[in-house]
This record gives structure tokens, C-alpha cells and sequence, in this order.
């Protein structure tokens, strides 16, 4: 192989390494940082502080909604330094319990809290925009976007449900109680 040769392929090597640098990179911090309705509502998993930051600056994210909790109770949260980046951007700092998605002893769905507390913070303006998570972003974060989409946007629940699956929520883990809850669930106007 020729020395111009060679330069060739280390410059693409180096550029591929770049390339591919920078999209872990991005991949890593911004964990399925995406666009729900510009403006009012976006979603994601669990940023890096990094990631949170870049986040606030780029979309003026005015209120972060967290839907994580610990399985001790006794123990902190994984994401509580969420609430100090927040306030150093002006940010508020929501946190919404996860709750099940079956239908208790009394009938009631308790993941119905969640709907509520969301919605509530939704339906104030002065909070837009708005960034939830879970921790992937899929499962709470997607269930929580369907009700967006059928509540604010008038999404029926299939096609709600179609880009819930599209963004990644698979079979299994409660995928037939969210689902049944999302098909029985009325919007409030």
C-alpha cells in the first residue's frame, strides 16, 4: 500500500472514530431524548447530569418530571441530584410515584394517581415545557405520552399505542394492564 494510500485510510479511520464517538456519546447522555409536541412536552430515560443539562439549555425545559422511585423506601433516590441541576437552571423538579397498572381489590387502578398528578402538571402552561423519564424511557414515560397524545392531542388509543410500541415498549411487563387501561381511558374534555 502506497503512503498516500495509508493517510487515506487513517483519515477515514480517524473519522470514523469520531463518528462513532459521538454518537455513544450522545446516545449515552441523552438516553431517547425525544420530541413529544415541541415547546410543551418532551421525553426520555435517565439523562446524565451532562445530558440533563444540555436538555434544559436546548429545549428551556421549565419542569422535569420524574416517574422513578427505589425499592427501599429507606433509600435515596438514584436521580435526587435531578433536583439540584434543576434549580441551578430554574427548573422545577416534579417527582410522580409509579404505581400498578392492575385493577385492585377495590376495583380502582391505582396508576390512575399517576395520570392525574401528570395531568395536572400538564394542564398549567406556566410549566411548558415539560421533560418526563423513567428510567429507559419506555414503559412509565410511554404510557404517560399515550395519555398526552389521547388527552391533548385527541390520539385515539391505537395509535397511541402503535408509538408506544415503535418507541420500544415490547410485550410483557404489565403490557396487557397499561394496555387495557390506555383502551378504557376517556379524555377528560
Amino acid at each position: 500500500m502506497t503512503r498516500s494510500r495509508r493517510r487515506v485510510w487513517a483519515l477515514g479511520a480517524v473519522v470514523t472514530a469520531v463518528v462513532v464517538s459521538s454518537f455513544w456519546a450522545a446516545n449515552y447522555h441523552l438516553r431517547a431524548l425525544r420530541t413529544v409536541e415541541p415547546g410543551v412536552l418532551y421525553r426520555s430515560g435517565q439523562l446524565t447530569p451532562t445530558g440533563l443539562k444540555y436538555a434544559l439549555r436546548r429545549h428551556r425545559i421549565k419542569t422535569v418530571v420524574t416517574l422513578r422511585t427505589v425499592r427501599d423506601p429507606n433509600s435515596p433516590y438514584l436521580d435526587a441530584w435531578e433536583e439540584d441541576v434543576c434549580a441551578k437552571y430554574g427548573a422545577r423538579h416534579v417527582r410522580i410515584l409509579p404505581r400498578p397498572w392492575d385493577v385492585d381489590a377495590k376495583g380502582e387502578v391505582p396508576a390512575a394517581q399517576v395520570v392525574r398528578e401528570f395531568l395536572a402538571v400538564l394542564d398549567d402552561p406556566a410549566n411548558h415545557p415539560v421533560l418526563v423519564h423513567c428510567y429507559a424511557g419506555v414503559h412509565r414515560t410511554g404510557t404517560v405520552c399515550a395519555i398526552y397524545r389521547m388527552e391533548y392531542q385527541h390520539w385515539p388509543a391505537d395509535r397511541a399505542i402503535t408509538e408506544m410500541e415503535e418507541l420500544g415498549f415490547p410485550p410483557g411487563q404489565n403490557r396487557k394492564a397499561i394496555e387495557g387501561y390506555l383502551r378504557d381511558y376517556r379524555p377528560r374534555r
